[in-house]
């Protein structure tokens, strides 16, 4: 389900939105920026649930396994991402590692704020 939902919303035509922020050449433009929403969207949720009800279940307990593994872990492809790169080193590589260290600190955001939402 979560595969299926991501392949929805990654046909999202995006290029309207950011092509006039980005540009329509460079390495900005190649960059999955959709993808990069979905993957943050899918990383706050999980730890949300992880954190809220979640949180004492057993790591193998049917339940989170198949939210967290099967649906958030379909949902979410940083590997998709992160085979973007080699696109974006192509065309500049200081913008491929901007865009990964964009990724990562982005999603460790992301997830601290997943976190820090059910402490409230």
């Amino acid at each position: 389900m979560g595969t299926l939902l991501r392949d929805l919303v990654l046909r999202i035509d995006s290029t309207h939105w950011f092509g006039q922020l980005v540009g329509t050449s460079g390495w900005a433009s190649r960059v999955p920026w959709i993808l990069g929403i979905v993957n943050l969207v899918g990383v706050y949720f999980a730890t949300f649930a992880l954190k809220g009800p979640l949180v004492r279940h057993d790591p193998n307990n049917l339940t989170r396994l198949v939210v967290i593994t099967g649906f958030f872990g379909g949902f979410t492809s940083y590997s998709s991402l992160y085979v973007s790169l080699g696109s974006i080193w192509h065309v500049s590589v200081p913008g491929a590692i901007f865009t990964a260290l964009l990724a990562i600190l982005s999603g460790v955001a992301v997830a601290w704020l997943g976190v820090r939402s059910w402490s409230r």
